[in-house]
């Protein structure tokens, strides 16, 4: 991967709960803002702008900016760069960001689910990058997911493939539903550990048996806090896993980026062609 000596990435990552945006070459951070949610479309073109501005002006100008990288949660027209729909932020549903940004900006722009962002992230420069079949999930304000395999992140024929948190896995209730927005819900009672640990291991389980990763990769704010509860999961989904060797060679992994996986992967979308 060769970048241009005076060239950033300006890598986003726009999630339910916070924007984090940085500038980015390969793995290096140079600079990060972390920012809530705005509440409404008005304040989220503000804040956007605004810290994109500083951005630039950290890079020493815009001349010194190659191009931004955005991820963002919800489903996406990636080719035409609008927010499809988007359940935790209802505000940005119909937004054209892409041609936003580019109109803003006068840079060249590329997007991606936030979560696909942060599994290509860990693949090329953190606890992934040893292997060549990789599933991320993103435990936030929702459960995302994205799908490396053989080198190649999958996108499905509609750009929707990787939504790990939409599998129904109990009595007609998502993963999403039933791991993270039930422990908020709960309040982290004993009782909603449980649910936790039993319905992100039979999720686990699930992916390893249609999948077959060589290392599943868990990231995400609420992945700081469920922790424990991830290592018993791994427990739990050994119950469920069909093949020998699938339940003997995966890894379970906690993703080495932290939070600024999201941004990292946003910008290598300008540097990595199949994922």
């Amino acid at each position: 991967m060769k970048f241009l000596n005076k060239n950033y990435i300006i890598g986003i990552d726009i999630g339910g709960s916070k924007i984090i945006a940085a500038l980015v070459k390969g793995a290096r951070v140079f600079h990060k803002i972390k920012i809530p949610m705005p509440k409404n479309k008005k304040d989220f073109f503000s804040k956007l702008e605004k810290i994109i501005g500083e951005l630039i002006k950290k890079a020493g100008g815009k001349q010194n900016i190659r191009g931004i990288g955005c991820g963002i949660g919800g489903a996406l027209d990636l080719e035409k760069g609008i927010i499809l729909s988007w359940s935790n932020v209802k505000f940005l549903d119909g937004l054209n960001i892409k041609n936003w940004l580019k109109k803003e900006f006068n840079r060249e722009v590329k997007i991606d689910n936030d979560s696909k962002c942060f599994t290509r992230g860990e693949y090329l420069f953190g606890v992934g990058k040893d292997y060549k079949n990789v599933v991320g999930i993103t435990l936030g304000t929702g459960v995302g997911g994205g799908i490396i395999i053989n080198g190649k992140m999958i996108y499905g024929a509609n750009g929707s493939a990787g939504e790990i948190g939409h599998m129904i896995i109990n009595n007609g209730k998502d993963l999403e539903e039933a791991t993270v927005k039930q422990m908020r819900k709960s309040k982290f009672s004993k009782m909603a550990a449980k649910e936790f640990e039993k319905n992100l291991g039979i999720g686990l389980a699930n992916i390893i048996n249609i999948l077959d990763p060589e290392a599943i990769i868990i990231g995400g704010g609420a992945a700081k806090t469920t922790g424990a509860f991830i290592l018993k999961a791994r427990k739990i989904s050994k119950k469920f896993i069909v093949f020998p060797q699938a339940e003997k060679n995966v890894k379970i992994l906690n993703g080495k980026l932290g939070e600024n996986a999201g941004t990292i992967g946003a910008a290598a979308l300008f540097y990595s062609q199949n994922i």
